[in-house]
């Protein structure tokens, strides 16, 4: 097991803490948008897990522990991937779209509870990111049940965003605390 350096603390932090106003920016848009303006709701949906790869990219950057790495590479490909997914499906079977991005939410949130267990060990204090795995992963369940039955929207995701939003930011407070 690798030690994370007090930089690598601060650059997780920081990025915990920039996912909250990003996700709180991306959920309040696409509630309010997504029915309004079907086509700007795609696109938001499509630039989540994009944003997701983003994120996990500048985690790599600034926490590089080996012991999290390779988990943290697969989320990056799955939402590329999932991003074309929803490229593809969006605009012509939006149900399909709130599928995949539930397939996605469902696996990134197991990657996710792998990640806070594995720097649980490392960092301490991880409950909030390995509680945000857990839910994602059954809101993924219920996003491809619901998207495939037509009950969920896009509009319907927002929520899912403010509860992730919580989870970094209690994450970003966690870590300041130890720092």
């Amino acid at each position: 097991m690798t030690t994370q350096t007090p930089q690598a603390t601060q650059g997780l932090r920081n990025l915990y803490f920039t996912r909250t106003a990003v996700q709180l920016v991306w959920a309040v848009s696409v509630i309010a948008v997504a029915v309004k303006n079907p086509a700007a709701g795609a696109t938001l949906l499509i630039l989540y897990p994009l944003w997701d790869v983003a994120c996990t990219l500048y985690d790599l950057k600034t926490s590089p522990e080996s012991d999290s790495a390779t988990t943290r590479y697969v989320n990056a490909v799955l939402g590329t991937l999932t991003a074309i997914g929803i490229g593809l499906t969006v605009y012509s079977h939006p149900a399909y779209a709130v599928a995949t991005f539930g397939v996605w939410a469902l696996l990134a949130g197991l990657l996710q509870l792998v990640v806070g267990i594995l720097r649980r060990k490392l960092l301490g204090g991880q409950w909030a990111m390995i509680l945000s795995g857990v839910q994602s992963t059954a809101a993924g369940i219920a996003f491809v049940l619901g998207g495939l039955s037509g009950k969920f929207q896009i509009k319907d995701l927002g929520g899912y965003a403010i509860f992730g939003a919580i989870y970094f930011l209690v994450g970003g407070i966690l870590l300041s605390r130890k720092r």
